[in-house]
């Protein structure tokens, strides 16, 4: 053999090896933990008809409240990058602490665990009467029910100074509590990488609600001399979801790339109870407590044509149901520089829990033969859904893009139309005894197909321009609505305009309009749902509505839709962004329909940003925002109606809010403040006017709302040197925060409710009702916080 060139065995010698990774573990964590403290003591549960602030909304969706709190992150790592884990904590101990815990292996398995606690605070100062909160069963003190009729729960007129002792003895038996639910959610995600080419993914998800919301309840036929009451209803619900998908990406045959991905999908709802029972406050027979054990009825024979009521009132409550679900989607290059994404997806929803009895009365039914029973065991609900959503997108030439997209779906419901020939009309008369329409009653079940098809093309010319135009179609059809069908044909523009670097434009315009085919309510669903001969050919049967009301999601209407965005680099540092939007949709109506008529939404505002330097920035905003419907009544038949009965309700609704922040960084890296400032003002207003140019007689008062936020922050970091001489390889610092947050709200409507509504103006028909006085949004609080924080 001959010896190699000197060249070739130079290049044959060994060489320094690579070095060896380093799978060491590294660890970071940001950690910070202090307490906070109302300055101005606010009030909790105070009462807006005493002109009293309350802390509800203040706690509608977080509980920011006095005390130590904790939030905190941290994390680990190998330093080959193949290992990496992190724990997140937010506001540690309170009723919307929050946990998030991740781990991966790089290109391999994904894990996330999260537990998250949301509240939703309705009121902090509602006042009742019941006992057994948050239980299925609500019951009143013994013998509070039977003193209260016996004060004011007679059929004759309660009067303002029977009024006057009841409220007395409301007072005396009622105790302040808080309103609202919490949902309580454990979730879990694995996702698994075996190949470049494979995804699979599982989910799963547990969600555990559990409080109680306010409900209005009667106890009788009407609520004239007879009563009703805000309760207090139980809510303890679980939903479980549950998920797995798996996905492959590859080469198709003809040489480009495609992604196919399988899937399942389902849910479970089980509400703890079915039903509960609320007792009623204003019975005539001796009660003995724990709502039920009362015997007897309430009530006195003469009242309600000799019908007596339940002492206690049976009310249902969600009830269990399941979904499945399986999809497909396909992704796919083709040829010509286009792509296709496609979707199937069928779900199938049931719900098949046992019917409750029409009454919990002891002895329903006075003076009623026969007594009707109930034909049905359960409702065997079955609805099935299908979407097919496809999409084809094309490069047609370097500056020319086009989309073609069509979608199907279809909403099967299969649940059996139930034909109640009778039933007991809250739990005191029958359906038929009433003889107004109520019997016979057949459930309903809507059907519908949806259809949207739509043609895109976007064209950009040169860096400077890009411009789009764009044409939908969308297609309703649909069984047991009003109309059987709707069609809606849109079309779109935008052009985006940037002809400097320190300028940017931005309009989309669009318009389509909407029309119905076979409007016929009576033909379509009354006479179908209302099957009493009467009600299908005399007008104005009360368990039919009017067919003067027309439904707008239903109405011919013409919408348009305009929006414009500015961004303009005044200056260097400085941005203005200005903003407006308007949307109009007007509804066909003729002399006689009655229905909502226009919807308008004015949107303008401007927005600006200064950097004054890499220490000192500005932000300065204000948007106007305003909502108007325009909705016509009447209280004639549509062949009666004229100027003298036709009305018009004017709802506005105004927002103005102003927003304002400096962040300075007056010690860089070391001292860093922060100041900002928002305020709402909102107006709510419903004029009514009559065609005649009459006002009516009801009236309306504007509620105004102004919601303000001030909040300071400062900063200060340690020095390092320092922090390090003191046993702490990481940064340390200080934090003080100052907000105050105010919300007013002025609204006659719900500020005059107290825990027991007395005889306004004569009205004897608001007489016996009790009310929660839960409704107070109003609240004024001065929170500060003081926290140290360690991060390495």
């Amino acid at each position: 053999m001959l010896p190699a060139p000197a060249a070739v065995a130079a290049d044959l010698m060994p060489v320094k090896a690579a070095p060896v990774a380093d799978t060491g573990w590294y660890y970071y964590g940001d950690v910070e933990f202090g307490g906070r403290f109302f300055l101005n003591n606010p009030t909790k549960d105070g009462l807006a008809n005493a002109n009293q602030k309350s802390l509800g909304k203040y706690y509608e969706y977080s509980d920011i409240a006095p005390g130590a709190f904790l939030n905190g992150w941290i994390g680990a790592g190998t330093k080959d990058g193949l290992y990496k884990y992190d724990l997140w904590a937010d506001n540690v101990g309170y009723e919307d602490q929050r946990f998030e815990l991740n781990g991966s292996k790089a290109g391999e398995w994904y894990f996330t665990g999260l537990w998250d606690q949301t509240p939703h605070i309705y009121s902090t100062n509602a006042v009742m009467m019941y006992q057994g909160l948050n239980t299925n069963t609500l019951w009143l003190p013994p013998n509070l029910a039977h003193t209260l009729y016996t004060t004011c729960g007679q059929p004759t007129t309660c009067g303002v100074a029977n009024a006057t002792t009841a409220q007395q003895i409301i007072n005396s038996n009622s105790y302040v509590t808080e309103l609202g639910i919490r949902r309580d959610t454990g979730a879990v995600e694995f996702r698994w990488t075996p190949t470049t080419n494979w995804d699979v993914n599982v989910a799963y998800s547990h969600m555990h609600r559990w409080g109680n919301q306010a409900e209005g309840i009667v106890f009788g036929p009407g609520t004239s001399n007879i009563g009703a009451a805000q309760v207090p209803k139980p809510v303890n619900d679980v939903t479980q979801n549950y998920s797995a998908t798996g996905e492959y990406a590859g080469t198709s045959f003809w040489g480009q790339k495609f992604n196919f991905k399988v899937g399942y999908a389902g849910s479970t709802y089980t509400d703890k109870w079915n039903s509960y029972t609320v007792d009623d406050p204003f019975c005539s027979t001796a009660d003995t407590g724990l709502g039920g054990s009362r015997p007897g009825l309430c009530g006195p024979t003469s009242a309600n044509g000799g019908n007596m009521y339940a002492p206690s009132a049976l009310v249902s409550l969600w009830p269990d149901n399941q979904a499945n679900g399986f999809n497909a989607t396909l992704g796919a290059d083709l040829p010509m520089k286009s792509r296709y994404m496609g979707t199937l997806s069928y779900n199938m929803m049931r719900q098949n829990q046992s019917f409750l009895p029409f009454t919990n009365n002891p002895t329903p039914w006075l003076n009623v033969q026969p007594n009707p029973t109930q034909p049905y065991s359960s409702l065997n609900g079955a609805i099935n859904t299908f979407l097919s959503n496809n999409v084809v997108t094309t490069q047609i030439t370097p500056d020319l893009k086009s989309k073609l997209s069509y979608r199907y779906y279809n909403f099967d419901n299969n649940t059996p139309e139930l034909l109640f020939n009778d039933w007991i009309l809250t739990d005191t008369t029958s359906a038929n005894n009433r003889n107004e329409g109520y019997a016979a009653n057949r459930s309903l079940s809507v059907n519908y197909t949806k259809q949207n098809a739509g043609a895109d093309l976007n064209w950009q010319p040169d860096r400077f321009w890009n411009l789009g135009i764009g044409y939908g179609w969308e297609h309703y059809s649909w069984t047991r609505a009003d109309a059987s069908s709707t069609n809606e044909n849109q079309g779109k523009a935008f052009i985006d305009y940037k002809p400097w670097t320190w300028l940017t434009s931005r309009f989309t315009a669009s318009t389509s309009y909407r029309a119905y085919g076979g409007y016929d309510y009576r033909g379509n669903v009354g006479n179908i749902q209302w099957a009493d001969p009467t009600c299908q050919t005399v007008a104005g049967c009360s368990a039919q509505y009017s067919t003067a009301y027309r439904q707008f999601y239903l109405d011919d209407r013409q919408r348009n839709i305009f929006k414009y965005q500015l961004a303009v680099d005044v200056m260097p540092g400085l941005t203005v962004t200005p903003t407006f939007g308007y949307q109009n949709d007007g509804y066909s109506l003729t002399s006689t329909e009655a229905g909502l008529t226009r919807t308008q939404v004015v949107r303008g505002g401007v927005e600006a940003a200064y950097a004054i330097n890499p220490f000192t920035t500005f932000l300065l905003s204000y948007m106007n925002e305003q909502y108007r419907q325009n909705l016509k009544y009447t209280n004639a038949a549509p062949a009666a109606m004229n100027g003298t009965n036709v009305y018009h309700a004017d709802v506005r609704d105004t927002v103005n809010t102003f927003t304002g922040a400096i962040n300075w960084a007056a010690i860089p890296d070391k001292l860093d403040f922060r100041l900002s400032y928002a305020l709402s003002l909102s107006k709510d207003s419903q004029a009514q006017t009559a065609d005649n140019g009459v006002q009516p007689s009801l009236n309306y008062y504007d509620t105004k709302g102004q919601w303000t936020r001030l909040e300071a922050l400062a900063k200060y970091t340690f020095d390092k040197t320092w922090v390090h001489s003191m046993g702490f390889n990481g940064e340390a610092y200080a934090k003080l925060r100052y907000v105050w947050e105010r919300n007013s709200v002025g609204n006659i409507e719900q500020d005059v409710m107290l825990p027991y509504f007395v005889t306004l103006n004569g009205a004897t028909t608001l007489e016996r009702m009790t009310w929660m006085a839960f409704d107070n949004p109003n609240y004024n609080v001065q929170l500060l916080a003081a926290s140290i924080g360690l991060k390495w």
